[in-house]
């Protein structure tokens, strides 16, 4: 199929974002979706527009008001690393790896980090702990 951005259409759309034009507008100029607007200008040179950095921002808002709702939102970074610290002392001390993983986390840690710091993926960090919290029987 071929693509309905031609040279000419991407001249005109890169005119009309110089001058201003918001997504939408450049839509009802060219005859075409706003979607189509910003899909072409991110291709075409990284052009973000701020009804999209807006959307990204509510959209993120809402994600974390519902991991608070649910108890999961995120660890500041000094706490994830001292987190992170704590895991490799008790390792070091000849804590079970899976154990360690897992208060890792409970305290903070991401299963990414964790996974990270392993060279494994974050599934595995969170297979691994998840194992040892339920072959302790809690």
């Amino acid at each position: 199929m071929k693509s309905p951005w031609t040279p000419a259409r991407d001249k005109r759309l890169l005119e009309l974002q110089a001058a201003g034009r918001s997504a939408a507008e450049i839509a009802k100029i060219m005859g075409t979706t706003r979607g189509a607007v910003i899909g072409r200008s991110i291709r075409l040179r990284g052009i973000v527009y701020q009804s999209s950095i807006d959307s990204w921002k509510r959209a993120n808002a809402r994600a974390m008001a519902a991991r608070r709702a649910e108890g999961r939102s995120f660890e500041p970074p000094e706490v994830r690393r001292k987190a992170l610290q704590q895991m490799k002392k008790a390792i070091a001390r000849g804590m079970p790896r899976n154990e360690a993983i897992y208060k890792a986390n409970q305290a903070g840690a991401l299963w990414r980090e964790i996974g990270d710091y392993f060279g494994m993926t974050r599934q595995g960090a969170h297979l691994a702990g998840i194992n040892w919290k339920h072959r302790r029987g809690s």
